[in-house]
């Protein structure tokens, strides 16, 4: 659905800023409690959980043209928000707790598609059991933005991402590649595995798989380590062969490179017990799960820090970079 319209009367533009934030409050329904714990006061004022050790921020946005267009609806797209967000949450096995959206919209934009996308939200914070405390409306010429910050808590330890050492076993979640054939937006969190994770002696680093494995995993590596993937295990998804089929590039590259898997990568201490670990998991989770290569010191500062094994192909690790032209 296209979001703009050049009749005033179905645009923003005729509601004005006090009434659309009126509309934006009853769109949400039980997703944004009243204030001071929702929209209504300058902030919102919260109780933090008294089981919280650790509290937890992240923050997405949506971009019409960069994260969603016409072929996507209203609700997806707004699902799509929360779940970038909701994400990052489970990569730090967290819960998710509460959350603020800011609007930064043309005042063409038609008032039936940012209901349908707030009633896209609304159904993830209610399945997902955060708020919506409360954001902001600013005006742009020729722009769509919606942008989230999103609070999470964590009953133990926040899980990180470089605390990976040599010896290693490295893991991923679900199948990799393809995600813009509709992943990319119909993906689940991995919130209950992120706190299983969590809760788990040797689970040493963790992080969710936004930009692709081939860029991601370096994240998870402290200098003098180097993480070998055997390609022969990647879990290369089915959307990633339909799209090899059209783009000129192997599967292989797709599981490697693309973006926007939502998939966790997490690294097991040298001492876990790897047969145990994956029978605990299989007892908990359907999820599919993969030890996809480990880490391993190397005393040479030009080794590069992702190495692959297994594969006949040369494959340049890219992954997703914002900013660096393709």
């Amino acid at each position: 659905m296209n979001p703009f319209s050049e009749n005033r009367s179905d645009t923003v533009a005729s509601l004005g800023e006090s009434e659309l934030i009126n509309r934006i409050r009853g769109w949400l329904g039980d997703a944004s409690p009243q204030s001071p714990q929702g929209i209504g006061d300058d902030c919102a004022a919260l109780d933090i959980p008294k089981e919280a050790e650790k509290f937890l921020i992240t923050t997405d946005p949506v971009i019409y043209g960069q994260h969603f267009d016409d072929q996507i609806s209203p609700e997806d797209s707004g699902a799509k928000l929360a779940k970038r967000n909701l994400s990052d949450i489970a990569a730090m096995g967290g819960k998710p707790f509460a959350s603020v959206v800011s609007l930064s919209i043309p005042n063409h934009l038609q008032i039936s598609w940012l209901e349908r996308f707030y009633s896209g939200l609304r159904n993830q914070a209610l399945k997902y059991q955060f708020t919506i405390a409360g954001g902001d409306v600013s005006q742009a010429d020729s722009y769509l933005g919606i942008f989230m910050t999103m609070t999470g808590t964590s009953a133990g330890k926040a899980l990180e991402r470089g605390k990976a050492v040599a010896g290693c076993a490295l893991y991923v979640t679900g199948e990799l590649g393809g995600s813009i054939l509709g992943k990319h937006y119909r993906f689940e969190p991995r919130l209950a595995e992120g706190q299983w994770l969590a809760s788990r002696d040797e689970t040493l680093g963790c992080l969710d798989l936004s930009d692709g494995l081939g860029k991601d995993c370096s994240a998870m590596l402290r200098p003098n380590l180097l993480a070998k993937l055997d390609c022969s295990r990647l879990p290369i998804s089915e959307d990633a062969v339909t799209l090899s089929r059209s783009s000129g590039r192997s599967p292989l590259y797709h599981a490697i490179n693309d973006g926007e898997d939502f998939e966790l990568l997490f690294a097991l201490s040298p001492e876990a017990d790897l047969s145990r670990f994956a029978e605990d998991w299989s007892e908990n989770f359907t999820t599919k799960l993969t030890r996809i290569g480990s880490v391993e010191a190397t005393n040479n500062p030009e080794d590069f820090p992702i190495q692959l094994e297994n594969t006949g192909e040369k494959i340049s690790l890219t992954g997703y970079e914002h900013l660096r032209a393709t």
